[in-house]
């Protein structure tokens, strides 16, 4: 829909977002009245976990919106790189759910919540998760008539909506369950190859349960918050997001219960994620690594003098032949450090070892990522530790089909993980 610059305030000099509508979309009064309902939508909305628009405007035919400039990261990169710990996870999606909430009450359903659209921000001891973009929201009662008009990334989107066009509060709790999933496994629950494949999973399919090493230092029982929150049925869901973001505060504490007909006994308040240097873990046990989330990095975009400047957008990754987008190599390298420095307390953390595994197959650094499977196996930890962790069972698949290591480290690798 549109690109995003950084920019500066004129009148108190305060950093901004500029949100500038594309040319190619601004093609008849629709696409403009849709742009200008993403002002109405998000500027009626105040709360800590929902970015604030702060003006809308038009400069020389352009269109804008200038609203909160959010540091940290969004939740996609986040996911890709593995940075997040399962109760982290947790938190950052109920405070999705408290964002959610606001918005549900005055009528406003998002309909494109997916991890690009979340950022997260860590100030050195709490997590604050941000959800961007209301630029396809519905407004009920608006005299905007697109109903039955589907707006949205299909992976993410209800099975209703698909099928309907109409989504309401129910549509974007399903959306926030399909995150969970990918946030734990680290692969979408209803991926395909075509958008044709991806709708009929989401009609059809229910995806895997989810592995114990997802499930790690949190409730088991997350598995039976996921199923009620990615249900083929609307009346089978959370039907509210006090609701959802309740169950997900509840499951961070490992001793918790799920109980059908009580599925809101929750934490009372909201309980922060943890944070700080990353512990050492049992013996050759599947210890939660808890690197913290990443803050920009200090080369930041530089500010857009206006508007319409032709820079190009600010992003934080880059597209990849398969033109999905790439984790930053600093963000690689960041998290690289921190499970070499996990390593370093515990030399018999599998985890640490297999999600350093992980990381040094994306940066690319294939005798790094030998020299970390002979580690592991010198100090007696068993393939099957390592591939426990999703990221390292998904290294295999990917290193089978794509053989990007040479021939005889590749034989190496298989012989030992995959065998």
């Amino acid at each position: 829909m549109g690109d995003v610059y950084v920019g500066r305030d004129p009148i108190i000099g305060r950093e901004v977002a500029i949100k500038v509508i594309q040319a190619s979309a601004v093609a008849g009064p629709e696409a403009r009245e849709r742009f200008a309902r993403e002002a109405r939508a998000a500027g009626v909305l105040n709360h800590p976990n929902i970015v604030t628009i702060h003006e809308m405007g038009e400069e020389q035919g352009v269109l804008y919106l200038a609203m909160e400039l959010v540091k940290g990261e969004d939740l996609g990169t986040l996911i890709r790189a593995g940075t997040l710990a399962p109760r982290d996870t947790l938190e950052v999606l109920a405070q999705v759910c408290d964002g959610l909430a606001v918005a549900h009450r005055s009528q406003v359903v998002h309909r494109d919540i997916k991890p690009s659209n979340i950022r997260v921000v860590w100030d050195g001891q709490l997590l604050q998760a941000k959800v961007l973009d209301f630029g396809v929201a519905k407004i009920f009662n608006s005299d905007t008539t697109d109903e039955g008009t589907v707006f949205g990334t299909v992976n993410y989107m209800a099975p209703e909506y698909l099928q309907s066009g109409r989504p309401d509060s129910r549509s974007d709790l399903f959306a926030v369950g399909v995150i969970l999933y990918e946030a734990l496994v680290g692969q979408a629950p209803f991926d395909g190859p075509s958008p044709g494949t991806v709708i009929y999973r989401l009609l059809h399919d229910t995806p895997p349960p989810l592995p114990p090493a997802a499930c790690w230092e949190i409730s088991r029982d997350v598995q039976s918050v996921l199923d009620r929150a990615i249900a083929k049925d609307p009346a089978s869901r959370f039907q509210s997001a006090e609701e959802l973001a309740a169950a997900l505060r509840s499951a961070q504490d490992s001793a918790w219960r799920w109980e059908q007909d009580r599925p809101a006994a929750a934490l009372p308040a909201r309980r922060p994620a943890a944070r700080g240097l990353i512990p050492p873990g049992p013996r050759r046990g599947l210890a939660a690594v808890q690197p913290a989330v990443v803050p920009p990095a200090a080369e930041a975009p530089a500010p857009a003098r206006t508007p319409a400047s032709s820079r190009p957008p600010a992003t934080h990754g880059e597209e990849g032949a398969s033109g999905r987008a790439e984790v930053r190599k600093d963000i690689l390298e960041t998290t690289r450090r921190q499970l070499l420095q996990a390593i370093e307390i515990d030399p018999d953390n599998a985890r640490a070892h297999a999600m350093l595994l992980a990381t040094h197959y994306q940066l690319g650094w294939m005798d790094a990522v030998m020299q970390t499977l002979r580690l592991a196996r010198s100090r007696g930890i068993q393939a099957a530790e390592l591939r426990a962790v999703p990221r390292c069972e998904l290294l295999l698949s990917e290193e089978e089909q794509a053989c990007r290591l040479p021939l005889e480290l590749h034989s190496e690798f298989m012989q030992y993980l995959g065998g």
